[in-house]
């Protein structure tokens, strides 16, 4: 029997950065023939308030730019349930990894930035720190920069992932 692999994307309140992640991970996997099949997506904060729906700016920047929809997307607190079903956790920043790992030491092999864990495919190796900025209250136009960075990050995970499953 063969299963999916779960991704979860983590960051503080699930509501921007980590929504965002899941939102191009799913819309960048619909067009992957070999991987579409073999994985899944989550998302949860470290600090989320269960239900609350993605920042209207979130929203705007995947919609503007590539027309992924995550306005039904709502908040999920990172529950222990949800560690222990996730294969791969891709973490927003090093200190969202640190709580982590913290909170549960036997998981601490599949923690990772996303940064950290796409490093290998990153040629240009220009990473100067291993987070993604939270866009948190910041304008449409700093929004929008954050969406290009996890987009690109995004992109270089389906080919780490088509790496790995050949």
């Amino acid at each position: 029997m063969f299963s999916m692999k779960k991704i979860l994307f983590v960051c503080t309140g699930n509501t921007c950065r980590s929504s965002m992640a899941e939102g191009l991970f799913r819309h960048a996997l619909a067009s992957v023939e070999e991987l579409k099949r073999q994985y899944d997506a989550a998302s949860a904060g470290i600090a989320a308030l269960d239900g609350d729906p993605a920042s209207p700016n979130s929203i705007e920047a995947l919609k503007s730019i590539w027309g992924i929809d995550i306005s039904s997307h709502r908040a999920r607190s990172l529950t222990k349930e949800e560690v222990e079903n996730s294969d791969i956790i891709l973490t927003m920043t090093r200190s969202h990894k640190d709580i982590i790992v913290s909170a549960f030491p036997h998981a601490a092999s599949k923690v990772f930035t996303l940064k950290e864990y796409v490093a290998d495919e990153n040629k240009d190796g220009k990473e100067t720190s291993y987070d993604v900025v939270d866009p948190y209250g910041a304008p449409i136009s700093i929004y929008k920069e954050c969406a290009e960075e996890l987009k690109r990050l995004i992109d270089l995970l389906i080919e780490k992932l088509k790496r790995i499953n050949r």
